[in-house]
């Protein structure tokens, strides 16, 4: 029924603009006039996409992408942040060629965090393997299955990665608010001296306002275009160990 009524919509408008731009040239009699109100009622309801695509994608060609400040050799692990619960549900599978990642958390929101570090270690080599709760995929259940003990630690603050890497907390700027031009930075961080060390920028451009109505009606808003790097910002970063390679 929304689907028909959308449908209907459009044909109206566009119905209602022929009929405006006959008025426009009835009265005015030049060519030029009826361009000008054809380019009008085209504009109505792009103009957004019309003004912001062309600064979209200047953006992604001039800034997107991973931009790396510094690399480190011979990392072990990184630091997460925050766990939200998950981690203490489903330990996390390990990131290729790295031996640890450490998370903070709190049981009480009155209670200080406590830090934890979890490694990746094979079976046999330790009793302290944790309980790995419900395996969301097929991929965490091959894992278990090789043998691999995952080890949860708690260590004290200093102990932490200097290290800070989380792919879930970012900046996110609407640069253009008109438009609806948002900027994320997903970035790795220095913890010594709070300064990022690699962004990864990506731009989005918020669906057309017409069709951000329309299917706001129907299921939720949208993006109209994303742009962003496959380029793997941890790995080149935040290097392993050379044999590990």
């Amino acid at each position: 029924m929304i689907g028909l009524m959308i449908i209907l919509l459009v044909f109206a408008y566009i119905a209602l603009s022929i009929v405006i731009v006959s008025k426009v040239y009835k009265k005015y009699a030049t060519k030029k006039s009826k361009y000008i109100a054809i380019a009008i009622m085209v504009l109505i309801p792009t103009w957004d996409i019309v003004l912001g695509y062309p600064i979209y994608k200047l953006l992604c060609w001039t800034s997107a992408g991973v931009h790396i400040y510094k690399t480190v050799d011979n990392v072990e692990g990184f630091y997460v942040g925050k766990d939200s619960g998950r981690y203490s549900k489903i330990p996390p599978l390990p990131y290729k060629g790295y031996t640890f990642i450490e998370y903070k958390r709190k049981q009480e929101s009155k209670e200080p965090y406590r830090y934890y570090r979890i490694s990746w270690v094979d079976a046999n080599m330790t009793e302290n393997c944790i309980q790995i709760g419900n395996a969301s995929s097929k991929y965490n259940l091959n894992f278990y299955k090789q043998g691999k003990c995952i080890v949860k630690k708690e260590i004290s603050e200093s102990e932490v990665s200097p290290w800070e890497y989380n792919s879930r907390n970012y900046i996110k700027r609407n640069i253009i608010p008109v438009i609806n031009i948002r900027k994320d930075i997903t970035f790795i961080r220095d913890r010594s001296n709070n300064q990022n060390i690699a962004e990864n920028i990506t731009y989005t451009l918020d669906q057309n306002w017409v069709i951000g109505i329309l299917n706001s009606a129907i299921a939720g808003r949208g993006n109209w275009a994303h742009c962003d790097n496959k380029v793997d910002m941890l790995q080149n970063t935040l290097k392993t160990k050379k044999e590990e390679r």
